[in-house]
């Protein structure tokens, strides 16, 4: 009832966006829609432990207040970012109607409302992009997006007809009597859609274009859009489907591994946030792959939180980078470094194996916590801070490691109480954690081997090229409309 509520709610948010008058000057166009939005966002949170008690739907419930807390947020930030624009009434429309499918997509307990709120969602989505400007950028985002998404809503069709004339029932609950080939068929085109969905290999260029929309929508990017696939795979992991749960991780292994190290090669703050964004869904696939639904959509909370954060300071990141330059650089303290990285490590293995975690299928999804924090140990280890703050700051960063081990890894298990019939083996997720630190290693030296893996990475992690500027003169300058330096040098 909630869930219904909240939809007619954001629903409301488009018509009062697309109709009402801006209230007074310093009211950015169809910033109205604020005020239903917010009304969505207060009855998702009031109605979050009613949904979960009467309908025991934990994951669908938080992901509701995310979609719906994110978008207000959002919105209210593009009242200032977006005051002068012409497309900010189209933006503030399009964002509540993202919010209204999504919320349906993720609360719905029948597979053809759940695909109708997914694919309003990818409508709406596409005309936010559209939102950026009118230049080659946008345009070639606009049609990479429409045709990467609009393949996997079309994945999720066709398994949905595929459902209802097999079992004869639309309802989630019964998945589990799909058999035989329509199972491994279901399974496949689910895997395809949550790929798609997630920006991920083959089809990852799109949410690399997406950095030429606005700030605003590239934070709701993560409101439950890009990060939906977790919610889909786990409505469909009680289909007995062997392969596609090795699309599903290889497709996650892959985009991980390249978009990890592609991060590094961007110069500028978009196309770094939305390569790592890439890496996170690359992880969030493969946490669903090998069934570790709970820690997949623990992951895509916080991830959703934290990125749209980062989005939404980029302009502020620019400025703490050129202040970062103009001031004086200490020498880092190596020893500080390695000492710091050591004992975060050392803390990290022994509430893994003094826990009990190794004994859960998501245990091995713990070797990437345990090497981020100690890559954050060995950055905070090796500052030039007097030791007893390094220190401190060290023990914070193994108390987390031990309170997410205990705690969230833990309790990430009731998001998703759901025995998958098909999951990879744990050991591939292992076998993407050995190269990912290679990758990690061989990035960090210089020679052949690093700059073979700079320049395969600065190719997966480019936008791109419009089709105007493939036949622009090199020699002329680029122009604002033709996009950024590199557009210009690379044919």
């Amino acid at each position: 009832m909630a869930s219904l509520i909240v939809t007619a709610a954001l629903l409301v948010a488009v018509l009062v966006a697309s109709l009402a008058r801006t209230e007074g000057r310093r009211r950015t166009a169809g910033f109205a829609a604020v005020w239903p939005t917010g009304v969505a966002a207060v009855i998702a949170a009031a109605g979050l432990s009613h949904e979960v008690l009467t309908r025991g739907d934990i994951a669908g419930a938080s992901l509701t207040v995310l979609v719906a807390v994110l978008t207000l947020v959002v919105q209210v930030f593009a009242d200032r970012h977006l005051r002068g624009d012409p497309r900010a009434r189209a933006f503030f429309a399009l964002s509540a109607l993202v919010a209204a499918g999504s919320t349906v997509a993720v609360s719905a307990d029948g597979v053809v409302l759940l695909a109708g709120g997914w694919t309003v969602a990818t409508a709406g989505m596409i005309g936010l992009i559209g939102t950026g400007s009118r230049g080659p950028q946008t345009r070639a985002a606009v049609r990479r997006a429409a045709l990467a998404l609009g393949m996997g809503d079309a994945a999720l069709w066709l398994a949905v007809a595929i459902t209802i004339t097999t079992i004869g029932s639309v309802n989630l609950a019964d998945l589990e009597n799909l058999r035989g080939a329509p199972a491994v068929a279901v399974g496949v085109l689910v895997a395809v859609t949550a790929i798609a969905r997630a920006g991920s290999f083959p089809v990852h260029t799109w949410l690399a274009a997406t950095a030429a929309t606005t700030t605003p929508a590239s934070a709701l990017l993560h409101a439950g859009f890009v990060n939906a696939g977790a919610l889909l795979l786990l409505r469909f992991a009680e289909v007995p489907s062997v392969i596609g749960p090795w699309i599903v991780g290889v497709a996650g292994g892959i985009t991980l591994l390249a978009a990890a190290v592609a991060m590094r090669t961007r110069p500028d703050v978009k196309g770094r946030l939305v390569q790592s964004t890439a890496a996170q869904m690359g992880f969030m696939l493969l946490a669903c792959g090998i069934g570790a639904f709970g820690v997949a959509l623990v992951h895509v909370l916080g991830h959703a939180l934290f990125k749209a954060s980062l989005f939404l300071g980029a302009g502020s990141a620019v400025e703490r980078a050129i202040a970062l330059r103009s001031a004086p650089t200490a020498p880092r303290s190596r020893g500080g470094s390695a000492a710091a990285a050591g004992a975060v490590i050392v803390v990290g293995a022994a509430v893994i194996l003094l826990g009990g975690a190794v004994a859960h299928t998501s245990a091995v999804l713990l070797l990437f916590v345990v090497a981020t924090a100690a890559l954050a140990g060995a950055r905070l280890g090796g500052a030039t801070s007097s030791p007893g703050i390094r220190a401190l700051l060290v023990a914070l960063v193994a108390g987390a490691v031990v309170g997410y081990v205990l705690v969230v890894a833990r309790g990430a298990e009731a998001l998703a109480p759901v025995e998958p019939a098909a999951a990879l083996s744990p050991l591939f997720a292992l076998a993407v954690f050995v190269v990912a630190s290679v990758l990690a290693l061989v990035s960090s030296t210089s020679g052949r081997a690093a700059d073979a893996v700079f320049a395969f990475a600065f190719a997966w992690g480019r936008s791109p090229l419009p089709v105007a500027a493939r036949t622009t003169d090199t020699t002329t300058p680029p122009t604002a409309a033709r996009g950024p330096l590199e557009y210009g040098r690379l044919s």
